[in-house]
């Protein structure tokens, strides 16, 4: 989609706009939102930030100590434009993806998204009416050069926080992400420390029980070049993924059931790895393995998360053949 900030406004005037995160919003979902918000506010065009049911811990904390005000289950119908920040699918707005999705088919608002996710079959936004990048590290980062020569401190201080926290205090990255950090840190008139207070996660107990359990139930298999480490939680799949990648392995999956019975396949790879090895966990794992299984695939080059309905023994056996395929 090739629009501007300055046709953003023109075409959001005398609209009423929700600027909708997705379920369990982090940093980098918040943050975005936030960032719109603060510049759309700029222009005299008000918009709501929305979260579906859950917020995270950080992007709370945030929000108290910034002042920045959102909305759980945000009423639907009274918004003509809806926004999507950090995500493209309906499996990710939780309960109100049904809702969503009624409205949406009676075209009872118009639908945009921002993301720096790749976008897959299932997406609800396509190229027409969205803003996406999978080489922006962040969200943030892409809002960020969305709004372009738009300055303001505190749209700066946000775009760090979305960066810090989708890099994993920078574990991953690129030229650009370091660039976009580096210039926001400097013109947010805040301090590295101030960013990093933000963005520190202090485990709580059962994630750590969580995290041990995912180490002594990973399956460690050499395939060619890579060491990848496989494991199964019934929770923090995504998390314990980056752990088993502090442990030492170059891929890690890390598989589970939820409540609904839906099962969730999250993956990691690590940055040296993936540049040598020209690795891209969405295109030669998740891209197959959705072809293979079906269900909702979301993420980048190291860091994704696949959904659906099939059972957690198959769904990392299929994921194990693949990457067989791939390395040996």
């Amino acid at each position: 989609m090739s629009l501007t900030a300055a046709q953003l406004v023109k075409k959001l005037k005398r609209k009423s706009v929700l600027l909708l995160c997705h379920e369990n919003a982090d940093l980098d979902s918040f943050c975005s939102a936030a960032m719109m918000q603060r510049f759309l506010k700029k222009k005299m065009i008000n918009a709501f930030i929305g979260i579906p049911s859950h917020i995270n811990e950080h992007a709370q904390s945030l929000a108290l100590r910034e002042k920045i005000s959102f909305y759980i289950n945000p009423n639907l119908p009274v918004f003509n434009v809806v926004i999507l920040f950090d995500f493209n699918h309906l499996e990710q707005m939780g309960r109100l993806g049904k809702s969503f999705e009624a409205l949406m088919k009676c075209n009872c608002f118009e639908v945009m998204a921002f993301d720096h996710h790749v976008p897959e079959k299932g997406s609800i936004v396509h190229e027409k009416n969205a803003i996406i990048s999978d080489k922006c590290v962040s969200t943030t980062q892409l809002v960020r050069n969305f709004l372009d020569i738009f300055e303001d401190s505190e749209i700066d201080f946000l775009n760090c926080l979305g960066i810090m926290e989708d890099t994993g205090h920078f574990l991953v990255g690129n030229s650009e992400s370091f660039e976009s950090f580096s210039s926001s840190l400097k013109n947010s008139g805040r301090s590295f420390a101030e960013v990093l207070a933000f963005t520190k996660h202090n485990l709580k107990e059962d994630e750590r029980i969580a995290f041990l359990k995912a180490a002594q139930r990973a399956q460690i298999l050499k395939l060619g070049s890579a060491i990848v480490a496989v494991s199964e939680l019934s929770f923090y799949q995504g998390p314990a993924a980056s752990k088993l990648l502090d442990f030492g392995a170059h891929i890690a999956v890390v598989a589970g059931q939820e409540k609904n019975e839906l099962t969730i396949l999250s993956a990691r790879a690590d940055s040296e790895f993936k540049e040598n090895n020209k690795f891209n966990l969405m295109k030669h794992l998740f891209v197959p393995l959705q072809e293979k299984l079906g269900g909702a695939v979301g993420g980048h080059s190291g860091a994704a998360q696949w959904k659906g309905k099939a059972g957690v023994g198959e769904v990392k056996r299929v994921a194990i053949e693949i990457l067989k395929r791939r390395f040996n």
